[in-house]
Order: C-alpha cells, then structure tokens, then sequence
C-alpha cells in the first residue's frame, strides 16, 4: 500500500492467508499502485460548491451506529483500494489516450493538422470516422467531404477508423500511393525509407501513383512501398511494433542506432546529442515500454548498450 499502518498490515496478511489463491493478482495490483506518481487536483470554484453541499447533506444526524474494530478496517482496506483504482483509472487514461485537438479551418475549407515531436492528437473527421495522428506528421481533410469520395492527405504515420459508407470509398493520399477502403482499421506511415500500410481489420486496397501498381490487404497483412519501383509487397506484422504507438507503446524491433534515435525524438520530443556514436552496423536494440518516462527508458537502455546520457530540458546528451 502507498500509506500502509499496521492494522492495515494485520488485515491483509490475515486475508491473504485465507485466499492463497489471490496472491497474484494482489501482488500486480500492489506494484501497480506503487508505481504511480499522483498527481495533485484542484477542483474549480463549482465543483467545491458541490462537494460542500454534498457534505452538508451527509451530515444530517442519523441514527447511531456502534462499529467493532474489523468492520473498521475492512472499509479502510475497501476504501484504500477503491481509491488506488480511481487513482490508476484516471492517472494511465491521462497518459494513453491522445489529445482531443482543435479543427482549425482555413480560408478554402480545408482543415490542417500538423503534430510536433512529442505530440499526439485525436480527430474526428466529417464522416464521424477517428484519426489518431502520431507526433511529427500532418494531416489535411475538407470541413465537409463530397457526396463520391472522402479524401484525406497523410504525411507522417497515423492510425485511422474509418465509418462504413459503401456509397462513399474512404482514400487516404499520399506522397507515392493511396490507400482505398470502404469502412476499416489500418495504419499508415509514410516516414520510413520503404512506407508501409498495416490492416487490422476491413479491406482496403494501394493503388500506385506512378505506375500501375496495386495490392488488396487482408487483416494482419502489411503493405511496404518500394518507392524507386512504386511497387508493393505484402507481409504479416507485429501489432504491438506497428499501431502500439497509438496505445502508449514505445516499441525497438531491431531498431538500428539510427532509427532508436529517430524515435526518442518523435515520442519524447527531445533535441539529442550523441558523443562518440556507435558505428557497428550490427548495433541493434531490441525493447518495449507502455508510458514509461524518458529517464526509465534511458535507464534501461544504456545497461544493455553502455552510455552515460543526461537531460536537460528538451535536450538530451548521449556519450558512448
């Protein structure tokens, strides 16, 4: 417990001693609530209103209840853990779940987006269908789509939910393909040297932009784009590695040094400087983490792969 006493103690020993068979889920229960660091909340001048008025109600005389010392305790323990629920429910929905953005519409209608490193946004489109935009990419879309198409511009990666409307194909366009689909969940990141399309479920179909190149997906395949050819390949995918982000995942498959860097930068938005870098081509790292801090991260990393690192700000020294 974050605040134990020893009745508290007393009780859950006892408790546990009786429901052997709970031992595991207590355990992951109690390094979960050890692990957050709570914020402070300051409710607004109406919502001290109510709670005052709330108390005022609760504190009618009532009829006198005599309490024995375990019934004590064992709304304490009820309540403690109640609270460490609300606590960890409200503190990782804080953290997972993208910021709600502004539609800022320009002079022609069209309604433009564009995330720095470290941000990651929500939008709702015309259509009622859900865009999670990651950090470092643009998105672009009309204030209302036309009565044939719904048509969206991607630069960068995001991960789309798109409305069923069969009258209405939904196109994702972009720099070297574009992506056509009725109603579906897919991910696209048109950042990597090779773009790719990850289907998680629906149908969509890649048309080329410069040749007559064509793929129809099925869920759990990907599609990787051979920009110098303009041409597509298929594959299976990790979905964690692949659309983790959009759900608090920071994920290294294999991640060159290169590419380990690029992601520190998009995920934390920090400016980094490496002294003495590592030039292996065999250097890789390997590694996944769900809201964890920069310094954990960091943490971790440098016992496997040897640096010192220190951050100041939004920058970020690496020293090999």
């Amino acid at each position: 417990m974050v605040n134990p006493t020893p009745e508290l103690d007393d009780y859950w020993l006892d408790w546990l001693s009786n429901n052997q068979d709970k031992q595991a889920i207590v355990e992951q229960s109690k390094a979960m609530i050890q692990r957050l660091n709570f914020k402070e909340y300051s409710p607004d001048p109406a919502s001290k209103q109510r709670i005052l008025e709330r108390v005022n109600r609760e504190a009618q005389p009532q009829r006198r209840t005599v309490w024995h010392r375990q019934t004590w305790l064992r709304l304490a323990a009820v309540l403690l853990l109640l609270a460490g629920s609300i606590a960890a429910f409200l503190y990782f929905s804080d953290i997972a779940e993208p910021q709600q953005a502004s539609s800022p519409i320009a002079a022609d209608g069209v309604i433009k987006h564009s995330n720095a490193p470290g941000e990651r946004t929500r939008h709702i489109l015309p259509d009622g269908s859900i865009v999670d935009l990651n950090a470092g990419s643009a998105l672009e879309y009309p204030q209302n789509f036309g009565a044939a198409t719904r048509t969206v511009k991607l630069n960068g990666e995001a991960f789309f939910e798109v409305m069923h409307d069969s009258s209405r194909p939904f196109k994702v366009s972009t720099k070297g393909f574009e992506v056509v689909v009725l109603g579906t969940q897919f991910n696209v990141n048109t950042k990597p040297k090779a773009p790719t399309v990850a289907l998680v479920d629906g149908k969509v179909r890649l048309d080329a932009n410069a040749s007559a190149a064509t793929l129809e997906l099925t869920p759990s395949q990907m599609a990787l784009f051979d920009q110098e050819k303009s041409a597509f390949t298929a594959s299976s995918f990790d979905p964690r590695a692949v659309t983790g982000w959009k759900d608090g995942y920071l994920v290294f498959r294999e991640a060159s040094f290169n590419r380990v860097m690029e992601q520190l930068h998009d995920w934390y938005g920090v400016d980094i400087t490496v002294r003495n870098a590592p030039t292996s081509p065999d250097w890789s790292y390997t590694a996944s983490f769900k809201q964890e801090s920069l310094e954990n991260v960091l943490q971790s990393m440098s016992l496997l792969r040897h640096f010192d690192y220190q951050v100041k700000n939004d920058s970020l020294i690496l020293s090999f």
